[in-house]
């Protein structure tokens, strides 16, 4: 008895060692740390990964750059970064834009301090705020707002000042910050800032998160993107049905509050995820659009140069 039970262990190991070696390594990079971009770690809590045959390791970036610097140096496989980041591979960066998994850019809001006298959009004619890094998400955002306020798209002041718009808040530099909704929550909660709006209540139309793969694994292993693309999708969907446990990952992921976590997901994630990844044409103007005023490009080439359907549905 002894000598079967001590078979069937080995057997077991055996076959765990081969479901091991089945399985493709994925390098998943993260520009910066969105909740929604927090799926990747899910899907590795829920096991989600090795039911597609995976073994996906996240490794988070400060900021869509480095992220790309990355993918061009070999570092990693895949990346997330912005709709505005399909201009780096028209640049020379070997990687190619395979699904926009959001669409407006409702995980980032506007914080200000807390006494701050700015209490509407239309206080913000003028004002300083901080952003990311020149030619970002952030940037953009702040440009598209003031153009549609009737300002230009320097109504707006928009000045770089990393990841710490809070400190520069509380020094005066700026006058506000544009920050993830759930750090602008947690923000709030520990008295340092006020929310003023959300991005996604202005910009309606955009995709403000695109999965980016490099092109040396388009050609070795299309078969990895579509697999990473069926787990990712079915995170999202045990995200919705487990959204207490969405949230904890979330929440431990980013070094965020719990309460903070919980007001944010619902905005962050589930109320601007993409169900099946596709390219929107509309989405597509105003990138293509963002990518002039942001100066990231000055001739934006045709779609199919900036990325490809390969692996998400077509919509016309």
């Amino acid at each position: 008895m002894n000598a079967l039970r001590s078979f069937a262990l080995v057997v077991a190991a055996l076959l765990l060692a081969s479901t091991a070696q089945a399985q493709t390594k994925l390098r998943v990079g993260k520009s910066g740390g969105p909740l929604l971009l927090t799926l990747v770690e899910l899907g590795q809590h829920a096991h989600i990964w090795e039911k597609e045959g995976l073994a996906v390791t996240s490794i988070e970036f400060a900021g869509e750059a480095k992220m790309m610097q990355a993918l061009a140096a070999g570092a990693i496989d895949m990346g997330f970064g912005s709709g505005i980041g399909m201009a780096f591979p028209v640049k020379g960066v070997p990687a190619t834009a395979v699904a926009a998994v959001s669409n407006a850019p409702n995980m980032l809001a506007l914080i200000v301090p807390p006494q701050s006298p700015l209490k509407t959009v239309d206080d913000l004619k003028g004002k300083t705020i901080g952003v990311s890094t020149v030619g970002s998400l952030t940037e953009w955002v702040v440009k598209e707002l003031s153009r549609q306020r009737g300002w230009g798209v320097n109504g707006i002041k928009a000045l770089p000042v990393g990841a710490d718009g809070v400190a520069a808040m509380t020094t005066g530099s700026i006058d506000g910050d544009v920050t993830g909704a759930g750090a602008a929550f947690t923000a709030a909660e520990a008295g340092k800032a006020r929310v003023l709006l959300s991005f996604g209540d202005y910009i309606k139309t955009f995709h403000a998160n695109v999965l980016y793969a490099a092109n040396t694994l388009i050609a070795s292993d299309p078969q990895a993107i579509a697999a990473f693309l069926k787990g990712w999708f079915a995170t999202l969907a045990y995200a919705r049905a487990h959204e207490d446990e969405a949230i904890e990952v979330g929440a431990e992921t980013e070094h965020l509050s719990l309460t903070a976590t919980t007001k944010a997901y619902p905005i962050e994630v589930f109320s601007m995820a993409s169900s099946d990844g596709a390219f929107q044409p509309a989405a597509i103007d105003v990138i293509r659009r963002a990518m002039k005023e942001t100066g990231a490009l000055e001739d934006v080439p045709p779609n199919d140069k900036l990325f490809t359907t390969r692996f998400v549905p077509v919509k016309n």
